[in-house]
């Protein structure tokens, strides 16, 4: 093969059909406009994902404390999960009609309105409402998943996938909490979302220019984007989004340290239905629904995947949560310690996200794959419970192999059902891919994170009494020592100056404090175990997509702005049927 770049156009559609000897598609050079494309969109999830989730999660504390408002910021990443989830679905249906490039380029840009609103807000609840409109820019973004994949050869689609990976992670993921904690400390906490700006303007920009996937995914070029615009399928698309929103923020709701039982309840239960309902009117109804029940009878090949990573979600979105917290409360106030201790945790998505899928060609056995990374997954997030509050360095060791089997099974997961699903709903299946995802780490967090609460609720200010008692602390002045215990802990300085607290009483409730702790996220880690088990069960009836992994490539791309290339719907149509005939004889 020469060094210089094939190009693909009508003249040489008919000698690329013939196929070698070994029946698998020639290998092609992918253009460099093509691997520019790809390079902005896996840079648009350092704003969407990194700085507009990652880094202010790491530093909620922070935020609340100088917003004055404790209570509310857990809607911080609740709104972000709830609004990606609901548009990540419909946005991946909408890119499958009108095409991936508007879709991803309005996802960008809803990121840079929701980072600005973030950057200049002077309320909690103004940074969650920043914060949940870059998270349903964030879920318009996700359409780049199979705008990425179908542009490679499929061996190679894990690559692509870990290219998104390898930019969420380095560096602002893996060592997002030492960032975000030396931004706080150092300049402002508002740098996250001034981060986001600069990386949202840049993608933009870049993605405008060359990225021209297929205008028309479904082919269906007699008619105009008004006319397939008009035959959406607007009540399936409304029943999604109300039943999820609803039921979504009934179990972030659940998630504060204070809720009415009965709302959350009315609202997960409505949304529930709500929810349901979609599903049963998309499958019985409209004649182009939104979400096709063929899709979905598609179990092995697409439907088990939602199940695994809806519960893969719930584990990994608590710990990720959750961890931050554990390691300020059990070992360590000081934020750049915190943010140390969590970097394994954090650069686990390297290992899981990038290095592993990129090697999916070379290892194949997808399916076992799955299996040893929920295995994994399930086992070391239990042993977490075995080594708090004592063993630091086995806490964050474990981290790294807990936390980065979660990335390592969605990308699986999308270049397993990608290589089944049609191409023309290769959108929709995406979209719901991350929907269940999303959601499920809704779910996990409010579950979680209410395991917790309620725990240490219920008995840190009597294990606190108690040790400041039988250390010969009077009962009298217990009123002033239990909040003085809880502001030591999370580093207030002279906490106990007007506690009268000797040293032997300081000892002994710092140590009632960091057991009560313990005890919580105990339950919360041993909790993961039954999820785990289940998930691991659903993922022996995947269907192994191994023999796929050849050097077929599903569409390309309009228009090469380096070459001048220009391609017509014609053209395109015939080398994505050849290829759809070449992936016939393999399968």
């Amino acid at each position: 093969m020469s060094g210089q770049e094939q190009e693909v156009s009508s003249s040489n559609i008919q000698n690329d059909a013939v196929s070698p000897p070994s029946g698998e598609d020639p290998e092609e050079k992918v253009p460099i406009a093509t691997i520019m494309a790809i390079f902005f969109m896996g840079l648009s999830y350092v704003p969407a994902i990194s700085c507009g989730l990652v880094l202010p999660v790491g530093i909620l504390a922070q935020i609340g404390q100088a917003l004055d408002d404790m209570e509310n910021i857990g809607w911080i990443p609740g709104g972000w999960s709830v609004a990606s989830a609901v548009s990540f679905a419909i946005a991946g249906g909408l890119s499958d009609i009108f095409g991936r490039r508007y879709v991803l380029i309005g996802g960008q840009i809803m990121v840079l309105i929701g980072a600005i609103i973030g950057a200049t807000a002077h309320t909690t609840l103004i940074v969650a409402c920043g914060s949940t409109i870059i998270g349903f820019g964030a879920g318009m973004i996700f359409v780049s998943y199979p705008g990425i994949t179908e542009l490679l050869p499929n061996k190679y689609r894990g690559i692509g996938i870990g290219w998104t990976e390898f930019c969420i992670t380095i560096p602002w993921g893996g060592f997002s909490v030492l960032i975000a904690n030396e931004l706080a400390l150092n300049a402002s906490w508002r740098w996250c979302y001034y981060i986001a700006i600069i990386y949202s303007v840049i993608v933009i920009v870049g993605t405008a220019i060359f990225y021209f996937p297929p205008s028309h995914p479904r082919h269906d070029y007699d008619k105009t984007r008004w006319q397939e615009f008009q035959e959406l399928d607007f009540i399936g698309l409304a029943l999604f989004t109300v039943g999820l929103t609803v039921f979504l923020v009934g179990l972030t709701y659940l998630g504060k340290s204070s809720y009415s039982v009965a709302l959350v309840a009315a609202t997960v239960t409505i949304g529930a239905l709500v929810f349901i309902a979609c599903f049963v009117y998309d499958f019985t109804i409209p004649k182009n629904p939104i979400f096709p029940y063929h899709l979905f009878a598609m179990f092995k090949e697409f439907t088990v995947h939602l199940i695994i990573l809806f519960i893969a979600g719930m584990i990994w979105q608590a710990v990720t949560t959750l961890a931050p917290q554990a390691t300020l409360y059990m070992y360590t106030n000081k934020p750049v310690q915190i943010g140390i201790t969590q970097i394994p945790g954090n650069l686990s998505g390297v290992i899981g996200g990038w290095i592993l899928p990129s090697l999916v060609h070379k290892i194949k056995h997808v399916r076992q794959q799955i299996i040893f990374a929920l295995v994994i997954q399930t086992v070391f997030t239990a042993c977490y419970a075995a080594v708090i509050p004592e063993h630091k360095y086995a806490w964050m060791i474990f981290q790294m192999f807990g936390q980065c089997c979660f990335t390592w099974v969605t990308s699986l997961a999308y270049v397993a059902s990608g290589l089944f699903v049609p191409q023309e709903e290769l959108g929709v299946s995406a979209g719901l891919i991350g929907t269940f995802r999303s959601a499920g780490g809704s779910v996990g967090n409010a579950i979680f994170s209410t395991i917790a609460t309620s725990i240490v609720n219920k008995q840190l200010g009597p294990r606190i009494a108690a040790a400041a008692i039988g250390a010969g602390y009077s009962p009298a002045g217990l009123e002033a020592l239990i909040p003085a215990v809880i502001e030591n802990a999370v580093g207030v300085p002279f906490a106990f100056a007007k506690t009268n607290a000797s040293t032997a009483v300081i000892e002994a409730t710092g140590h009632a404090f960091k057991e009560t702790y313990a005890y919580a996220f105990r339950r919360v880690f041993l909790a993961t175990i039954p999820f785990g088990i289940i998930g691991i069960i659903a993922a022996w009836f995947v269907k192994d997509p191994s023999h796929l992994l050849n050097n077929h490539i599903a569409i390309h791309q309009e228009r090469d702005v380096l070459s001048g290339k220009r391609f017509n719907p014609g053209e395109m149509e015939q080398i994505e049927h050849r290829g759809e005939d070449g992936m016939e004889k393999q399968a």
